[in-house]
């Protein structure tokens, strides 16, 4: 959330900049056109600063991962993970709804094919990202998803390749997943590939 303010705050700042660059060109009355030049220059370097600290700013936020469910295509939980240092929720459950609103939709739209791939609601959105043995769901809180959907589509490719063949029938040995836990925690923080 606070991101977003720093976000909005400069948006409001650039519009401000540019109302007074609009000002000092148009309505301020300059005795000679080298004054006017001079300040028009200024007003057009602060605007060209902090648009670019807008796109800075833009560029750096981060997209935030609250949580992470690794699961077989048919509900059963991998392995959760969260930023949260104790979970408020039972994961099995979180799983499980997920799983069955997946369902649902896969029943009640047959003929059109294809998998859930996106739940939004007021303050969270859940991407979720298929392979043959895997379906990971991410649980964020801001809204810059471009480089997480690029970043699970890697992440479920590679879990695919790597750990596929064990999932294809898990028994629940979670031995079988040495090594997920890597992966995930990259892209937890953002950082994979």
């Amino acid at each position: 959330m606070q991101r977003d303010v720093k976000i909005e705050t400069l948006i409001v700042m650039s519009m401000c900049v540019f109302g007074a660059l609009a000002v000092t060109a148009f309505v301020v009355p300059f005795e000679d056109d080298n004054t006017r030049i001079f300040f028009v220059g200024l007003a057009a370097v602060l605007v060209s600063i902090n648009v670019a600290g807008f796109f800075t700013v833009w560029k750096a936020s981060p997209t935030i991962i609250d949580e992470i469910f690794l699961m077989t295509p048919d509900g059963r939980l991998l392995k959760h993970y969260t930023r949260r240092l104790k979970p408020d929720q039972d994961d099995d459950i979180l799983a499980g709804m997920l799983t069955a609103v997946q369902n649902f939709i896969k029943e009640s739209f047959e003929e059109a094919g294809g998998k859930l791939k996106e739940i939004r609601f007021e303050n969270y959105d859940i991407f979720i990202s298929h392979s043959k043995s895997i379906v990971i769901a991410a649980i964020i809180s801001t809204k810059k998803p471009e480089k997480l959907r690029t970043q699970m589509r890697l992440v479920t490719e590679d879990l695919e390749k790597h750990f596929g063949h064990k999932l294809t029938n898990w028994a629940g040995d979670k031995s079988d997943l040495v090594g997920v836990d890597i992966i995930m925690k990259k892209l937890l923080a953002g950082k994979y590939r």
